[in-house]
């Protein structure tokens, strides 16, 4: 459990740093391409020990799950991977929200607190769902295009597309995460 917390001190602090007043004293005293590098090496250092760290951790039991938590999840995972879709922005929709991809994240890590109730998985899902709070409260709009009508297919495109881009998901969800989401 140790490495685990570990793995998530790591990771999210390197993420918390962007939003602080260190970041353009840090860009300053390194230059760009170094602090984007060592930005790089701290948060892939940090996810690597969280998964490593989750595997290992202890699977301590805080409560169980609503007997429909699975499929709620399985029901809230497409609108999370809409979410997370790249160039969400240029849709009529996702303009609407300040970072799309944070609302996606926090969408997956809700879900997923739904549907696991042990110490470890309360301990991941939470924090990504609070870094997603934090960081969309102290990050600019990143949509920047604000009453601009796009045509409605790209709503359309973008929306089949994370549909599509879920089937994968689910059935690569056992190999990835150890956990079968269908028979």
């Amino acid at each position: 459990m140790k490495l685990f917390i570990i793995g998530l001190v790591c990771f999210f602090g390197v993420h918390i740093v962007p939003i602080t007043p260190a970041k353009p004293l840090l860009v300053n005293r390194l230059g760009e391409a170094l602090y984007s590098g060592l930005f790089s090496l701290l948060a892939l250092f940090g996810l690597i020990v969280i998964v490593y760290g989750f595997q290992t951790a202890d699977t301590t039991a805080l409560w169980s799950p609503f007997p429909y938590s699975q499929e709620l999840a399985f029901v809230l995972m497409p609108i999370a991977v809409i979410f997370l879709m790249p160039g969400s922005g240029r849709t009529n929709f996702f303009q609407k929200f300040k970072h799309p991809m944070f609302v996606g994240i926090f969408i997956w890590a809700f879900a997923h607190l739904l549907a696991n109730g042990d110490l470890r998985s309360t301990l991941l899902f939470c924090s990504f769902a609070l870094y997603c709070l934090v960081d969309m409260m102290f990050t600019q709009n990143i949509t920047k295009t604000t009453n601009v009508s796009y045509p409605i297919r790209n709503d359309i495109i973008f929306i089949g597309l994370g549909v599509i881009a879920y089937i994968p998901i689910v059935y690569f969800h056992q190999y990835i995460a150890g956990v079968r989401i269908l028979f």
